[in-house]
């Protein structure tokens, strides 16, 4: 019984690590850290959806679509594209095209066929 106490408390010990690892490579991780700060800055921006004026980030869908659209945009940010990695106002035409794209790698290859600018520096 002891054994078998000693060994459940070393699987828990190693499965708590894992996860502590995770959420600092989440915090050191750039890449991550640049795409929460484009999501936490579009929040503050209120957007809201349709005639219903029903707020944006209310729409799980939508909000999931915004994550990978910074994902994409602070990867191209990391990679040397002279693109500026937050969302803004006047983006709001463009980031609709993408917000229910299957994945960030479509979005990555929209925003680079689709802005001509768009460089590595």
């Amino acid at each position: 019984m002891r054994q078998h106490f000693l060994m459940l408390s070393l699987f828990c010990l190693l499965g708590c690590s894992e996860q502590a690892d995770k959420v600092e490579k989440d915090k050191t991780d750039p890449v991550l850290q640049l795409s929460q700060w484009c999501f936490d800055n579009w929040k503050e921006q209120q957007w809201t959806m349709g005639e219903s004026d029903l707020p944006a980030v209310e729409n799980l869908a939508f909000s999931e679509g915004i994550r990978k659209v910074c994902r994409a945009r602070a990867e191209l940010y990391a990679e040397g594209y002279e693109i500026y990695p937050f969302i803004t106002d006047t983006m709001q035409r463009e980031i609709y095209a993408l917000v229910f794209s299957a994945d960030v790698e479509d979005i990555k290859s929209h925003l680079k066929q689709h802005l001509p600018k768009l460089k590595r520096i």
